[in-house]
């Protein structure tokens, strides 16, 4: 990529960018601050000089005011006040009405007294001539016309004290800008430690190689939770990994045997010249092994599809009585063929919204199973009811099979699983080991649960449930059904 140069670049690590961030948004509060500290400092310093400017201008006014028409007893009262403030730079100017200057101290600039007096301003004010300030007041005499009494100072004392605090703060804000990139990046290391070690933990991740994890720290930040969150995606994909190399390491070995199979009786067919009996002999035994072959590949699409993490398309309502009756009927010629029994407990028609090709498949699956490990002279039991309280069609198969062992009923879904091959007895098949996990598959697929019972010496039952159409599913219980209460599916083989 064009751009790609720019991640080489250290500056464009994340840690030296939280950086430069910091220490961009320090220096505009720092300086803002500093401008804050200065304005607020300026106005106050005003604020203050203005009171005490007033407070003279009054105290001078009422004097004044006292000692009117004596023009030299006021000039006098002015010149005392003016040597009293002179070491604070502050001058007095006494003026007419129309501007004409009656008195003025030695401090008092020409600018302020050349400024004519406003008219239309009766009271007090307060006015900025240039770098002077001045409070003025207009005083109504006895006798004569009315004078106007000024007290002002120069603002450039006032601006000198600001520089002043302003040259203290001054270099404790460059000493904070100084500190502010290091401490900075000392804390972006520290924040993005954890992302670090993310990055180092995916680079060391394998297909082969998925049993490393993030370090929890435990302090339940926004870090720490993403730490979980990519663990359990870890855990995951680590356990997808394993189940689908275990997949395709079964899968190998069921299509190993039945391709074997098929050479080996072409090979022994070639090695010499054979009987038209026995040509059509070894035509039947691979034709036989090329059925087996179809069936196990049929099976893994369709594991294929209903295992995939798509939502499930549209369903339809279904009767599941109906699905029912139907695959016993199929499977009647060949339970009778062995000897065994079939029973239908249907009850009024159930649906369920599903796709009904599919059930029929569950259905079929479960039947085949049950027959194949039912013993001549056994039963099997097909029946469907509606459990009000949870809202679910009950479905369930049950045989009068040797039943299967505790240790192997934790298996009996696994794909390939076989309890014991050698026990089946149908004439119409072989099972691959792929009956029972395609049944949940589909199952699961329809929102439902599928669950296995069986004892030793006592027969199998398979339960399924599935969601009442048009209603939603209830939680089911957890616990396996019993052999005594509920009908099911026979042998975990397939």
């Amino acid at each position: 990529m064009p751009l790609r140069w720019i991640d080489q670049v250290p500056w464009a690590t994340l840690r030296v960018r939280l950086t430069v961030w910091n220490t961009a948004v320090v220096l505009l509060m720092t300086l803002a601050t500093l401008l804050a500290v200065r304005v607020g400092a300026r106005a106050a310093l005003f604020r203050e000089a203005d009171s005490v400017l007033r407070g003279e201008v009054t105290e001078v006014a009422l004097a004044l005011e006292a000692l009117s028409p004596d023009t030299a007893a006021v000039v006098a009262t002015l010149g005392r006040k003016a040597v009293s403030h002179e070491d604070r730079g502050w001058f007095t100017h006494l003026l007419t009405e129309d501007g004409k200057t009656i008195w003025r101290s030695d401090h008092c600039p020409d600018v302020v007294a050349n400024y004519p007096p406003s008219r239309k301003d009766q009271e007090e004010n307060v006015v900025q001539v240039k770098d002077y300030r001045y409070v003025r007041r207009r005083i109504a005499g006895r006798e004569g016309e009315p004078v106007h009494v000024r007290i002002g100072m120069s603002t450039l004392t006032l601006d000198a004290g600001v520089n002043a605090l302003m040259r203290l703060l001054i270099p404790v804000g460059g000493l904070l800008l100084l500190l502010t990139p290091l401490a900075g990046y000392w804390l972006a290391v520290r924040a993005t430690k954890p992302v670090a070690q993310i990055l180092r933990t995916a680079e060391r991740l394998r297909p082969t190689r998925l049993g490393d994890r993030l370090n929890v720290r435990g302090t339940q930040d926004e870090l720490d939770q993403l730490s979980v969150t990519i663990n359990h995606l870890l855990d995951q994909v680590a356990d997808h990994v394993d189940r689908q190399q275990q997949f395709v390491a079964d899968a190998a070995h069921e299509l190993r045997g039945p391709l074997a199979a098929v050479r080996s009786s072409l090979e022994v067919a070639i090695s010499q010249e054979r009987t038209a009996d026995e040509y059509h002999e070894t035509v039947a035994d691979v034709l036989d092994e090329i059925r087996h072959l179809a069936k196990l590949a049929n099976d893994l699409l369709l594991l294929a599809e209903t295992g995939n993490d798509l939502p499930a398309p549209e369903r339809q309502p279904v009767d599941l009585t109906r699905v029912a009756t139907q695959a016993a009927a199929m499977f009647a010629g060949v339970a009778e063929e062995q000897g065994i029994g079939v029973v239908i407990r249907p009850s009024e028609p159930l649906l369920v919204a599903g796709d009904a090709a599919q059930l029929r498949q569950v259905l079929g699956n479960l039947l085949d199973n049950a027959i194949r490990f039912t013993p001549s002279g056994g039963e099997i039991v097909l029946a469907c009811s509606r459990d009000h309280a949870t809202g679910e069609i009950v479905m369930s198969v049950t045989d009068t099979g040797p039943g299967i062992a505790p240790e192997h009923k934790a298996r009996v879904f696994d794909r390939f699983y076989k309890v014991d091959p050698a026990r089946s007895r149908s004439p119409h098949g072989r099972s691959g080991g792929l009956g029972l996990s395609i049944c949940r598959s589909i199952v699961e697929r329809h929102g439902g649960t599928i669950a296995i019972a069986s004892e030793l010496g006592s027969g199998t039952a398979v339960t399924v449930r599935l969601p009442e159409a048009g209603r939603p599913a209830a939680p089911s219980p957890a616990a396996a059904p019993s052999l005594a209460s509920q009908p099911s599916l026979a042998s975990p083989a397939g």
